[in-house]
């Protein structure tokens, strides 16, 4: 599944999940992120655990059922890519 995934995402085994943590030179891009990202939720109905500071985001997405990710989940990760903040 790895090669699937883009640049930087990680595949988790334990528990089936996929990781990234985002970066940010000051906290309104961290807020951008986080609000790009929270309108991508709104659409596809995915949401991912998140953990966040002032200049970082960890994006977790926990495999369905507690299974491996699904395909819909491995295209949110590929639209996360996407959001115009997610590479400041």
């Amino acid at each position: 599944m790895d090669a699937a995934l883009p640049t930087g995402w990680k595949h988790i085994e334990r528990p089936p999940s996929l990781f990234k943590r985002f970066e940010f030179g000051s906290y309104a891009e961290t807020r951008a992120f986080l609000d790009a990202l929270a309108a991508l939720s709104e659409r596809t109905g995915l949401y991912p655990d998140l953990g966040f500071g002032t200049r970082y985001v960890n994006v977790t997405v926990h495999g369905a059922t507690g299974g491996p990710p699904t395909e819909a989940q491995v295209a949110f990760v590929r639209e996360v890519e996407g959001l115009p903040s997610a590479h400041p």
